[in-house]
């Protein structure tokens, strides 16, 4: 079998996928390598929510992109990514009112449709709602979710018609680098040669990192999940991202997603064991699922998991070349990239190939910017997601 390839990407969740493609469909031959399974790392647990509502431009406008893809995956990719449309709400407390209608001003100029809508407006969207404690949200009538696992199977499927080579059960044991250059990777399967090298490695890109001499300021973040049996009396409900309440909630059939933004865990080792949620966050979660939509009382558990992904001093992404030439980095998406993974891709792919991306402008997620201190925030902050 070849050894040799134009280009190498570590990790096969859904962003390593979409390189992948990317790289496929514009000619190169590429090969995907995986330590466990496609999609087994944090794409497999994502709750997978789509939507484009952002405080920094740059997320908002991969997101943008992305939902071209989501909403025409057929056309756009082929196979299914199971795409639901349901709407979303971005609710707010009433501190942060104008950060929201100056986000959604910068939102409407990138192109998404979307509004302010008071919550006596909410009440008449979703009548479910209890809206007693905010005054404004933003609406996304097009927004909602998909399914991670459909997607990223799609993006590897597309690509191996294209000639992508795809190795699981394959760990990455070191990046080879001479004269300044990658050269290729080891690997519990042998070596492999190629100029380049592209880390999409998750929870594991800082250890990958380390490989080619690049200290990537990668922590870990641990989030709880749980579904909950929805009582008829409730019906079917959008998706909803509760900063008041600091959780997010959406429809899965007859069941609601729920999870929280704070208590997260932080620093775990990315290996170690995720069998188990927080003793206390089921409790949590359902309490305050409660608070928002009252006839969820009657409702019932179903299930619960827990996910892991890679978390960056900023919550924001690293996309770059970094290090010895011809390696690249796609990390530290923070718990929020599945949404991003089409237009990251096309990113990336661009990145390498005409050295500045096209379809959107990803230079302020430039990996130096941590070595300066400067982190992103946006100009009209809502503060960091998880905590």
């Amino acid at each position: 079998m070849n050894q040799t390839y134009d280009a190498i990407i570590v990790g096969a969740g859904v962003m390593g996928a979409s390189v992948a493609y990317n790289l496929s469909q514009r000619g190169l031959t590429v090969l995907l390598l995986e330590r466990q399974s496609v999609a087994a790392g944090a794409t497999g647990v994502s709750s997978g929510l789509v939507r484009m509502h952002y405080d920094i431009e740059v997320d908002s406008a991969l997101a943008w992109e992305s939902f071209q893809f989501f909403r025409n995956w057929r056309e756009r990719i082929g196979g299914e990514c199971g795409f639901k449309k349901t709407g979303f709400l971005q609710i707010v407390t009433p501190d942060k009112n104008g950060q929201l209608r100056a986000n959604v001003e910068m939102h409407k100029r990138i192109g998404i449709l979307t509004d302010v809508v008071t919550a006596a407006e909410v009440k008449k969207l979703a009548p479910m709602i209890k809206t007693d404690d905010f005054e404004l949200a933003a609406y996304e009538p097009e927004s909602g979710y998909a399914d991670p696992v459909l997607t990223t199977n799609s993006f590897i499927t597309r690509a191996r018609e294209c000639g992508m080579m795809l190795k699981q059960d394959c760990e990455v044991t070191g990046v080879r680098v001479s004269g300044g250059k990658v050269t290729g990777v080891e690997s519990t399967l042998g070596s492999f040669d190629a100029p380049i090298v592209v880390n999409c490695a998750g929870t594991f890109a800082g250890r990958v990192g380390k490989m080619a001499g690049v200290d990537i300021p990668l922590d870990t973040w641990t989030h709880d999940v749980a579904f909950v049996k929805r009582p008829s009396s409730v019906g079917m409900h959008p998706t909803v991202i509760d900063d008041a309440l600091s959780m997010y909630f959406r429809p899965e059939g007859e069941l609601t997603l729920i999870a929280l933004e704070d208590h997260n865990r932080m620093g775990e080792a990315p290996e170690s064991e995720m069998s188990r949620v927080d003793q206390d966050f089921v409790m949590r979660a359902i309490d305050r699922l409660c608070q928002r939509v009252p006839d969820m009382e009657t409702g019932s558990l179903h299930s619960t998991h827990t996910g892991r992904d890679g978390l960056t001093p900023d919550q924001r992404a690293v996309i770059d070349q970094a290090g010895p030439a011809g390696f690249y980095i796609a990390c530290g998406f923070s718990g929020t990239g599945f949404k991003l993974s089409p237009a990251v891709g096309v990113c990336v792919s661009e990145l390498i190939l005409h050295g500045k991306s096209k379809l959107v402008d990803v230079s302020s997620l430039n990996f130096s910017r941590f070595a300066r201190g400067e982190y992103l925030q946006g100009d009209h902050s809502y503060g960091h997601i998880w905590k």
